[in-house]
């Protein structure tokens, strides 16, 4: 039960801190696509897609691949 108590801790606390943010680095992520429970962006510099599921109060983040494994790269619009 500690364990599980000071894991949530960490991971709340680790997500928060926002003051060691590089200069330049707050805008590095476009949104691609967006429905009610995900959305999908692609890193600017990049092009890899990732996509988030929101659910609550929590959500989880993943990059996207395509069939052969390789990250899914965004071709921007089209």
């Amino acid at each position: 039960m500690k364990k599980e108590i000071l894991t949530a801790t960490l991971l709340i606390a680790g997500c928060s801190d926002t003051e060691n943010v590089s200069a330049g680095q707050d805008n590095t992520m476009v949104l691609v696509e967006s429905e009610l429970n995900y959305s999908i962006y692609a890193d600017k510099d990049t092009g890899v897609m990732y996509l988030y599921i929101g659910s609550g109060s929590g959500g989880g983040l993943t990059v996207m691949l395509n069939a052969d494994g390789t990250p899914k790269i965004w071709q921007g619009e089209k």
